[in-house]
């Protein structure tokens, strides 16, 4: 939809507005300590899959290496910002009669790193704000806190507790929600809390994780009540080193989910079993690999147990210091979009972070899922990724990024795509509390 030159200006300002200002705290901190290395990393608010995000979440957290990156965690606080503009070419992700629009974004970011001893903790907040020129109700304000903390207890004992509390929203066209969100966006509030011990070292023969978690989520807007459900999981995963560059893995637990609403009949317990290997090939390549089966027990009488097959797979590269790619592949249990049945959801995919120099970066990736419901449906999604970020100062980066949309399903005048742009300017400054 064409956006006239004022409607334009009207965006950039404000955005422009925020950025200088926080740049000019930025420069007046950015002699205290460098920012820690920027992290290029998939985000929620653009994805039209968000399981395929939580997947890349789950693998380790890649980091670039630049000669001039201090080792180490900033210890005190650290502040960011980006702002930008951006460009939806089907802001409703429907088949036909696309509408298209401009946005703009902003995402504060806070937070606060300490060490007491041999311990650590965290404090943070980060936000997600988005507003549309022309359709107000695609507007969303997403915020999310948390803290952890890491107890070393002893030379082989660790504790790990972190709580996190969000407030977001259901993308349209996302995986596994409703088909059709008349008027505004879904919203929801989501709790976790997870407590874990660390038994030995990766170093060491042998190394056990027990944790729990207990985690929820409350829709609250839209009459979406009915979705609204807890969750408690158990789990444990055992690893024992073979050789140096060889270890195996098992890993298994067990999910309880309740469902507020007595009219959802998804109530369940799931259970699974892992067994695999971990590699470390040579420096370049690493990975791990594990299969197993699940089951799903279901509370009501309705509806059908099942046991399936499940796996868990990622493979590393690093031909470069300054260059990883990433493969994985993973089945999981998935909750519904709202009366459709809970589903298995199948993704496969690759990430590739490079820096070209140390300004200038590249973060692409690429995603399939395909998510099978109980019932005859099978969406198929497909999420690709191009971005590049110049850093102009420490403080200061200038990035784009093209991201490409993809649903194809068995249900008739649901398929989609999409194209989104997004131009941003990000500046971020660390200062020390101490030592």
């Amino acid at each position: 939809m064409a956006i006239c030159a004022k409607d334009t200006l009207g965006i950039v300002r404000p955005a422009v507005a925020i950025a200088l200002l926080w740049a000019n705290f930025a420069w007046a901190q950015s002699a205290q300590q460098p920012v820690d290395s920027i992290r290029l990393d998939v985000t929620e608010q653009y994805g039209s899959n968000p399981n395929a995000v939580d997947t890349l979440q789950s693998t380790e957290s890649v980091q670039l290496t630049k000669t001039r990156d201090k080792p180490g965690t900033v210890r005190g606080i650290t502040l960011r910002l980006s702002t930008g503009v951006g460009y939806d070419g089907n802001v409703f992700r429907t088949e036909r009669n696309t509408s298209s629009d401009l946005f703009w974004s902003l995402r504060p970011a806070a937070y606060l790193n300490g060490v007491f001893g041999k311990n650590s903790y965290r404090f943070g907040y980060e936000g997600d704000y988005a507003k549309y020129s022309d359709f107000s109700t695609e507007d969303f304000v997403d915020h999310r806190v948390f803290a952890d903390t890491r107890l070393d207890l002893t030379r082989k004992l660790d504790f790990n507790l972190g709580a996190q509390y969000r407030l977001g929203h259901d993308p349209r066209g996302s995986l596994g929600n409703r088909l059709f969100v008349p008027g505004e966006l879904d919203r929801w509030e989501e709790y976790r809390v997870k407590a874990e011990f660390v038994v030995g070292r990766e170093i060491t023969r042998a190394q056990v994780i027990p944790w729990v978690e207990v985690s929820g989520m409350r829709y609250t807007n839209n009459g979406q009540s009915v979705r609204d459900f807890d969750r408690q999981d158990f789990r444990l995963r055992g690893r024992w080193r073979f050789t140096s560059r060889l270890y195996g893995l098992a890993e298994g637990g067990y999910a309880n989910i309740t469902h507020l609403d007595s009219r959802n009949t998804l109530d369940r317990t799931e259970t699974d079993f892992l067994l695999g290997i971990g590699w470390q090939a040579t420096a370049k390549t690493s990975g791990e690999a594990m299969f197993g089966i699940l089951n799903r027990s279901f509370k009501n009488a309705g509806r059908a147990n099942s046991n399936a097959p499940t796996w868990d797979v990622r493979i590393h590269w690093v031909p470069k210091p300054y260059s990883k790619v990433t493969a994985y592949t993973r089945r999981s249990s998935e909750e519904n979009a709202g009366g459709v049945g809970n589903y298995l959801s199948d993704s496969y995919g690759a990430l590739w972070r490079h820096a070209f120099t140390e300004r200038l970066d590249l973060n692409t990736s690429i995603d399939y899922t395909v998510a099978d419901f109980d019932s005859v449906r099978e969406d198929k999604y497909v999420s690709f990724d191009f971005g590049l970020t110049y850093e102009v100062t420490r403080w200061l980066d200038v990035g784009a990024t093209y991201r490409y949309l993809n649903r194809r399903s068995n249900i008739p005048g649901i398929n989609f795509d999409d194209h989104m742009f997004l131009l941003e300017l990000r500046v971020g400054a660390a200062r020390s509390l101490g030592p």
